[in-house]
Order: C-alpha cells, then sequence, then structure tokens
C-alpha cells in the first residue's frame, strides 16, 4: 500500500481548520431540560460509540492533516471508564495537540489531577445557576455541590484556563447572568 500523503483541512470558504471536537458518548449523568427532551427514549448502544483504538486513528490522521487542538466533548465524557487512557494516549501522539474537555463538572472532582497527569491542559465546566435549588430543578439531580468540587479540584489541579459554559433561558436563569459572571472571574 502506498503512503498516504494528507492535506490541510480547509472548507468551502478557505479557512483553515486547526482544531476538532469529539464527542466521546451520548450519556449524560444531568437531565438540563434544554439539552435532553423529556420523552428521551434510549441511548445509543455502547457497541456504537467509538473505541479507544478508533478515536486514537482519527485523531491520528486530524493530527497529520494539521490538527493541532482536541476537545472532548460528550454527552458527559467523564462517564467514558477509558478517559483517563484516552487522554493519555493522546497525550503520546507524536506533535501532541492541545487538549482540553467540556463537562458538567459531576465527576471531576476524583478526575482532575489524573486527568492533569495524563495530559489535559484544560477544562471547560457548565454551571447554569449558583442555586442548589434552581440547579436540581434544572437538572432533575441534587448535584450542584459535585459540580462546584469539580471547579475546585480542577483549579486544584492547575487545569487552566477554567472555562465557565452558562445556558441563560428567559424567565428560568437569566436573572444570574451578572452574577454567575462576577462569580467566574
Amino acid at each position: 500500500m502506498g503512503e498516504l500523503r494528507m492535506s490541510t483541512l480547509i472548507d468551502t470558504f478557505g479557512r483553515v481548520h486547526r482544531d476538532i471536537r469529539v464527542s466521546l458518548t451520548d450519556r449524560c449523568n444531568l437531565r438540563c431540560t434544554y439539552c435532553m427532551p423529556h420523552d428521551f427514549a434510549a441511548w445509543m448502544p455502547t457497541e456504537d460509540l467509538l473505541s479507544t483504538d478508533e478515536l486514537m486513528t482519527i485523531l491520528e490522521v486530524g493530527i497529520e492533516a494539521g490538527i493541532d487542538e482536541v476537545r472532548l466533548t460528550g454527552g458527559e465524557p467523564l462517564l467514558r471508564p477509558d478517559i483517563v487512557e484516552i487522554v493519555a494516549r493522546i497525550n503520546s501522539l507524536p506533535n501532541p495537540p492541545k487538549l482540553s474537555l467540556t463537562t458538567n463538572g459531576i465527576r471531576l472532582a476524583a478526575l482532575a489531577q489524573p486527568l492533569k497527569d495524563a495530559g489535559l491542559e484544560r477544562v471547560n465546566i457548565s454551571l447554569d445557576t449558583l442555586s442548589a435549588e434552581r440547579f436540581k430543578a434544572m437538572t432533575f439531580r441534587d448535584r450542584f455541590d459535585d459540580v462546584l468540587k469539580g471547579i475546585k479540584s480542577a483549579r486544584d489541579a492547575d487545569l487552566t484556563p477554567i472555562k465557565i459554559n452558562t445556558v441563560l433561558m428567559p424567565g428560568v436563569n437569566d436573572d444570574e447572568a451578572v452574577g454567575l459572571l462576577k462569580w467566574a472571574l
């Protein structure tokens, strides 16, 4: 078989793409009202998700084509039992990309330092309210304190800069916009 020659990833508008978002799972441990429909039926079968080896093959090709930043997303990527292995394997690639992860933060307290040690550089953490009661109403889970612990653990592990993702909804949490901004700064 001949050698595969990669070219830069350029879209139809002439833009060069140097980053890729990889959804590691469709599963999530929250039921946010803006994300998960009330009539949700079922998750994808696990065997339909990318295996770690399949993911690595895709990323190797992408890096050869000029990708220099990988963003791991989901669902909730920290639900992947092999998340630390995935991060370590990405970080061990030739010319490893910048590596970030978007999470709801619930499992981050336990995983922040192992992820940092494996090569994760930074995190984006979803936080839509500063009220535990409102968090429970919006997510159908009583896990507000776990998210705050996850944010603290990310800071302690130096997964920085930490970016806070907030979805503001009229009449639900839009009254917290200024408070969330001040808190995040």
